[in-house]
């Protein structure tokens, strides 16, 4: 029942605004025990009164006249996640969104009304209860009922979902398939209807309501047109986009036909349909923290800066920021960048005692390979290791390290990859700054070895010390 993706791409539908990648994530009702929200409730009144503590509790055996969906009334809400709500009254066939893990393929044995529950899958023979949802899960739901109010002794019987918590909120899309027993009465006939032509038809319609019950916009979906299975009738699960529909406090679900499927009586065939994996938009949720401070600094000196969210141009002060886009031996060239992305390094050079940044919103929570055009590497946590070979700065200048140098928490180091070529951008200012290949060593470096001479780093050079003179490793006395 939970899962939260970050959408990836913006869309724009009838009747809704186009929104950015970083305006929403989603949130998918599955339907799956494994994904319980954590205000998940569903409960039966009446006859068999019960409260739920997952979803595989609401599947009835046998499918049609078990005690699960004859009573007073049902309800599931999936609160916590999608916050969707459902509640409808019993029997069943009164219409409502029963909670089902059935399928099969076969629509002769499994394919009259007693098989109410069950899903076409298309690679099962047998009536199984695993496998049979969306992407191979296991649970869904499965739809009854329509609008026969204009019909003679028709009713409607259309049922919605709702949001329990009365927001209104974009249904991004939901997956639906056919079941079973709406396969076998559309395409073999049986009861008050005949078996479909090459021009018979039959569609969902989904209707939103905002929260003053008027309509948003209405949406079909083809479950059948035409009379081949898996040709123009759908026999697998098929992603149906319901974002057209805008921002909906309830949607309400419908059937209709072409003529030779009504009758006086209203739809000849079945009512029914299957559903799975619900996703609904919920806005990006803002980063923990809202800016980064760093102060003690000098104005006129470098650091490095790496940071978790994006800092958009102008949402800063207190420094100018640089990447790499070129090297050599001597020094590294910068070119000035105005906005930082998230994840990726950056040097600065300070401008007054203390930067701040203000972040964007649109953030990661680990830190990001650099890319080629900027070859530092950034770290969010404090006592990283620098690889030997690589560079750090210290002191405006960059030094390459022996191994044992560490890097804070927010800074970065320079890798051993050669930058892209990028010619210069106009109005960026550029700037040369030098590299220092020998690290400066410390007395601990020095190391006695076992022909009564001393091996001394100098300067990041070996050197020999034996009798009082100093020699380097190829024997030649440094004077």
């Amino acid at each position: 029942m939970r899962k939260i993706f970050t959408s990836l791409c913006a869309l724009l539908m009838a009747g809704t605004m186009a929104v950015s990648a970083q305006d929403y994530t989603l949130r998918t009702l599955t339907f799956e025990d494994s994904d319980l929200g954590a205000s998940f409730a569903a409960e039966k009144t009446g006859e068999g009164a019960f409260s739920a503590s997952a979803w595989s509790d609401l599947i009835d055996a046998p499918q049609y006249g078990g005690f699960l969906y004859t009573g007073s009334s049902l309800s599931w809400y999936d609160g916590g996640n999608t916050e969707l709500f459902q509640t409808f009254g019993l029997p069943y066939w009164s219409g409502g969104h029963a909670i089902s893990n059935y399928a099969c393929n076969d629509l002769t044995t499994y394919g009259n009304y007693d098989m109410q529950l069950t899903v076409y899958k298309s690679d099962e023979d047998l009536l199984v209860q695993t496998g049979g949802g969306h992407n191979g899960s296991d649970n869904f739901a499965v739809h009854f009922g329509y609008n026969a109010a204009s019909y003679s002794y028709g009713v409607d019987s259309r049922q919605d979902i709702v949001f329990a918590d009365g927001v209104e909120r974009v249904i991004d899309h939901m997956y639906v398939n056919n079941t079973t027993y709406f396969l076998n009465q559309y395409l073999t006939g049986g009861g008050f209807n005949p078996a479909a032509t090459s021009e018979s038809w039959c569609r969902i319609i989904a209707t939103g309501y905002d929260a003053s019950n008027e309509e948003t916009g209405t949406i079909y979906f083809y479950l059948c047109q035409g009379n081949v299975l898996g040709n123009g009738v759908i026999d697998d699960w098929t992603e149906w986009n319901l974002s057209g529909l805008g921002a909906v406090a309830s949607v309400k679900f419908d059937m209709d036909a072409s003529a030779d499927m009504i009758g006086i009586y209203g739809l000849n065939c079945p009512a029914y349909f299957a559903y799975d994996d619900v996703a609904v938009r919920f806005p990006a949720s803002a980063p923990a923290e809202t800016s980064y401070t760093r102060s003690g600094l000098t104005a006129g000196n470098f650091g490095t800066i790496c940071l978790a969210y994006n800092v958009n141009e102008g949402d800063y002060s207190g420094a100018t920021f640089y990447k790499v886009v070129a090297r050599n031996d001597e020094y590294v060239t910068l070119e000035e960048v105005l906005s930082l992305n998230a994840g990726e390094a950056y040097i600065f050079q300070a401008t007054a005692s203390e930067l701040t940044c203000i972040y964007s919103g649109d953030g990661v929570n680990t830190p990001v390979a650099a890319s080629a055009s900027n070859v530092l590497q950034g770290v969010f946590e404090d006592g990283t290791s620098i690889p030997t070979g690589m560079w750090f700065l210290h002191d405006n200048l960059l030094w390459c390290s022996t191994g044992e140098q560490t890097v804070n928490a927010n800074r970065a180091y320079l890798t051993d990859l050669d930058p892209a070529d990028a010619a210069p951008v106009p109005g960026r200012r550029r700037i040369n700054m030098p590299m220092q290949p020998q690290t400066p060593t410390g007395v601990e470096k020095v190391q006695s070895d076992k022909v009564q001479s001393t091996k001394v780093l100098i300067n990041g050079q070996l050197h020999i010390m034996r009798e009082g003179k100093t020699y380097t490793a190829t024997g030649i006395e440094v004077k």
